[in-house]
């Protein structure tokens, strides 16, 4: 345990809850990258412990904290920190994730490959319900971590042929959305997501520079606008080994 750790404790005054104040003491300190990742996280007696508190604001603590993706669960084992693993949180925005991962001071890369428009495949079509004569404006961004590829994109929007981005103008900004939202008024609101692993083909192997037929992580998003209009379709693909989803269900 580290003097930060030692120096760092609840304040029994505060408005805050106990649990809250305990998640963010302990997110501090598994920000700073102290500690060995192949040991595990304080157990629910030794936070109870330095706390001076009853199981129940530690456990929903360290419940949050897991599903947040900052520490994950091996059953017999314990309970390990996640180190350089980019997480998606549940409540991240569209469109949000490079953000998202400055924030939380891990060092990423957005290069965009390309930025034009195309006629639509017929299964991309039928999902946004255009004809095959309507070009649809295709965004292809990479996303590295130190340097090494991690996810790419590729955004299908149905927008005016007015709105061309350049390579440079959406390589200024964290997501294309945030263009739409700025020079034509459109906020992305909504995606529907499904996720399915899969099998890396010919070019995204090349993208990712993996092996044609390694595990991938495959996310498809349909975009829907404030007024629930389909407006987008984008494909994400993730290397399998070095990425994480949380996400948190309710009854």
């Amino acid at each position: 345990m580290t003097s930060k750790m030692k120096k760092s404790s609840i304040d029994r005054n505060s408005s805050v809850p106990i649990y809250k104040q305990i998640k963010e003491i302990l997110i501090e300190e598994l920000s700073s990258g102290d500690g060995d990742p192949n040991r595990p996280f304080s157990t629910e007696q030794e936070l109870t412990r330095r706390f001076h508190v009853s199981r129940a604001p530690v456990r929903q603590a360290l419940k949050e904290l897991t599903n947040e993706g900052y520490v994950y669960r091996e059953r017999a084992k314990g309970t390990f920190p996640v180190q350089k693993l980019p997480v998606r949180p549940p409540g991240l925005e569209v469109g949000g994730l490079v953000r998202f991962l400055r924030e939380q001071g891990i060092e990423c890369q957005s290069n965009i490959l390309g930025v034009d428009r195309v006629f639509p495949t017929e299964e991309l079509g039928e999902t946004l319900h255009i004809k095959p004569s309507e070009e649809v404006l295709r965004v292809s961004r990479i996303i590295l971590l130190e340097e090494k590829p991690l996810i790419w994109t590729q955004t299908y929007l149905c927008v005016s042929e007015d709105f061309e981005p350049s390579v440079q103008e959406v390589g200024e900004t964290d997501s294309v959305f945030e263009l739409l939202e700025s020079e034509l008024g459109i906020f992305i609101s909504r995606g529907d997501h499904q996720i399915f692993a899969s099998g890396a083909n010919c070019e995204e192997a090349h993208v990712l520079d993996i092996n044609e037929g390694e595990p991938i992580l495959i996310m498809e998003t349909k975009l829907y606008t404030r007024n629930d209009q389909l407006i987008g379709w984008r494909k994400a693909v993730h290397k399998a080994d070095e990425y994480k989803l949380s996400f948190t269900v309710n009854r």
